[in-house]
């Protein structure tokens, strides 16, 4: 899809930040590449946040190997869902959510084995979902529960989790969206899988309308309803996590994904050293007007 498409929903073109640009002005020029595995290597950046005070969601599970792939299934006794994850998978590509049934597992409503896990495990083992194919590491993460201040913005029966994308230049917010799983994105919240991305006024913490495939909107597509005027929890206090996040990571220029939990509150999902320009739409705004 050619630039002018992806931006033709917004009432103004000025201001509007494009890929050249994005990638010469900031990601180039406040990014170290030396510190681009801080935040590619999922794992890896979970750790640094946890030591620098960070909420993140729970680890069950690390399959870096065979040994490693025998045992997944001690690691989730007694857990009635969980999230498989490729440690250096992009654009939500090889994301499972599973849920324990009596009979076994589910994921995306339908009956899976064991043995049909071991062998997604496999795939991201084998680097079917990280960059260039290249082998990579799974692991097996607790799954999060939307605050009940997100129901607002979710379409009734889809399974998955919202998150709350913060741009960021150094310890400066630059703007936000949250991010919507739908039916056709399989409860994944990726704007590229048919998730819906909601604009956020960053000085109220509260929604401006959104973007679905490229193309600005007013009402949910699923459900009907509008998006725009809806409070986000905890927003400010994301914003106060999100701040110190540049200099842990060591990259200047980030996209900060949070999920706000019902019952830990907002935790960051991961950092993203090249965030998407969509977020422009749903804000109906332009990054570099905010710059």
């Amino acid at each position: 899809m050619a630039l002018r498409d992806i931006f033709s929903g917004l009432p103004s073109k000025k201001g509007i930040l494009g890929i050249n640009a994005r990638n010469l002005d900031l990601i180039y020029t406040h990014n170290p590449r030396r510190c681009f595995p801080n935040v590619d290597d999922k794992l890896k950046c979970k750790a640094l946040l946890e030591k620098a005070g960070v909420p993140v969601p729970r680890t069950y599970h690390v399959v870096d190997g065979p040994r490693a792939l025998k045992t997944w299934k001690d690691s989730i006794a007694g857990v009635s869902a969980f999230v498989l994850k490729p440690n250096t998978g992009f654009g939500g590509n090889g994301i499972m959510l599973v849920r324990q049934t009596d009979t076994g597992f589910s994921a995306r409503g339908e009956e899976i084995s064991a043995q049909d896990i071991e062998f997604h495990l496999m795939q991201i083992l084998n680097g079917a979902f990280s960059l260039d194919n290249v082998a990579d590491t799974a692991y097996l993460e607790e799954m999060l529960v939307n605050h009940p201040g997100l129901d607002p913005f979710m379409s009734d029966g889809v399974e998955g989790v919202g998150d709350i994308r913060l741009i960021y230049k150094l310890d400066r917010p630059v703007m936000g969206m949250v991010r919507l799983p739908t039916t056709e994105s399989g409860g994944r919240a990726n704007l590229h899988q048919g998730g819906i991305g909601v604009g956020i006024d960053l000085s109220t913490g509260v929604s401006v309308g959104g973007c679905h495939h490229g193309g600005a909107i007013d009402v949910h597509p699923e459900s009907g309803r509008s998006l725009a005027g809806i409070p986000v929890p905890y927003f400010d206090k994301m914003l106060e996590y999100g701040a110190r996040i540049s200099d842990v990571v060591g990259l200047g220029y980030i996209g900060v994904d949070f999920v706000c939990d019902a019952r830990y509150g907002p935790l960051v999902l991961e950092v993203n050293a090249r965030p998407g320009l969509a977020i422009q739409i749903a804000n109906k705004a332009g990054i570099r007007s905010r710059i």
